[in-house]
């Protein structure tokens, strides 16, 4: 998700998630040995944690220990510093750090200007502006303490389902987060997420309407609507390096239902799709210990057509003024007759 600045606001947790706020920014910072001294005296420090530090002579694991002040309006004073320098002067840390919610009072800054040249341990202040600044780079830290909407959480368990078990999004799912969460605040990797996951169920999802009658093939056009104004990208580059070295794994789309045009032995309806989807095998012959999955989406939308890729990262690629005399102008490897074939596949629903 995209956040804004706007979105993180302080007053709205707790003392407590502050402070595993802090933690969690810390265990992305890779700091080691952290400890949360949550709850009870806390000796002078929230949170406490080491960092090697490394020279061409000797390696050291330098100490550091962290303050989290949670003030929801005005600033910290200096009392309410002074014991937390006693203990890092009893202690002495290698750096202390001040995480703090708001800001400052001018009484404070003055009086940490005067005593921080005396210190043997450095003393770094992060004030609310700065810390909101820092937690912009990790939106799933904004996404886990400050969202308030239930869309975008449940894109959050999807998408933790998805990639930690392995689980597909069912079509009630993809509908309720299609249908209401905020597309401005998606990335593209978000976008990829949810039209490769819908496309590549498709059948699935249309299968079901003998049973429900609920399914909608249209469900994905909020998003490629949105997608149309907003993509200007005309080259898919990071599909580049693998043009020669991929094998299919599966898919599901137009060139699927192609490969029955001439079985005359089958009683099978050819179905109309506007969209490819595939499973892809990268580096299949070459760098094999580098292979990898990636995961391609071709799709019509109106005059324009998108292509995605997506495999360490996410890209999408739009196709202005597409017609369906330009099937070569896709990415993929694609037979010489692939015009002349999908013509002929066209031809089976032309009125």
């Amino acid at each position: 998700m995209k956040y804004r600045i706007e979105d993180i606001k302080f007053e709205e947790i707790t003392p407590r998630q502050f402070e595993n706020l802090c933690y969690d920014l810390l265990v992305k910072y890779n700091y080691r040995n952290l400890i949360w001294r949550e709850g009870g005296a806390d000796n002078g420090r929230d949170i406490e944690a080491t960092l090697p530090f490394s020279t061409m002579l000797n390696n050291k694991e330098t100490k550091w220990f962290f303050e989290c002040k949670h003030y929801t309006s005005g600033g910290v004073p200096p009392n309410d510093l002074n014991s937390k320098i006693a203990w890092a002067d009893a202690e002495q840390p290698d750096f202390l750090v001040l995480f703090i919610s708001s800001y400052l009072t001018n009484g404070a800054r003055t009086w940490l200007d005067k005593i921080i040249p005396q210190k043997q341990y450095d003393i770094t202040i992060i004030e609310g502006e700065e810390l909101k600044n820092r937690l912009l780079k990790y939106p799933e830290l904004i996404e886990r303490y400050f969202s308030k909407n239930r869309y975008e959480k449940l894109f959050k368990d999807v998408r933790d389902y998805r990639v930690k078990f392995n689980i597909n999004p069912s079509f009630e799912f993809l509908k309720e987060i299609i249908d209401n969460i905020d597309l401005e605040r998606l990335s593209e990797e978000e976008f990829g997420f949810l039209l490769i996951n819908f496309y590549s169920q498709y059948e699935s999802f249309e299968g079901r309407n003998e049973y429900h009658g609920d399914f909608d093939g249209k469900e994905a056009n909020r998003i490629l609507k949105f997608l149309k104004e907003k993509i200007k990208n005309e080259e898919l580059k990071t599909f580049a390096p693998y043009y020669n070295h991929y094998n299919i794994l599966g898919g599901t789309g137009f060139f699927e239902e192609m490969e029955w045009l001439d079985d005359e032995d089958t009683d099978y309806e050819i179905k109309k799709f506007d969209f490819q989807s595939y499973d892809l095998h990268l580096n299949h012959n070459k760098d094999k210990d580098k292979w990898k999955i990636g995961y391609y989406l071709f799709v019509k939308y109106t005059d324009v057509a998108f292509e995605i890729f997506q495999s360490e990262s996410t890209e999408i690629r739009i196709i202005k003024n597409f017609s369906d005399d330009r099937i070569t102008d896709l990415s993929l490897k694609l037979k010489d007759n692939i015009q002349e074939e999908y013509d002929k596949y066209l031809e089976n629903f032309s009125a």
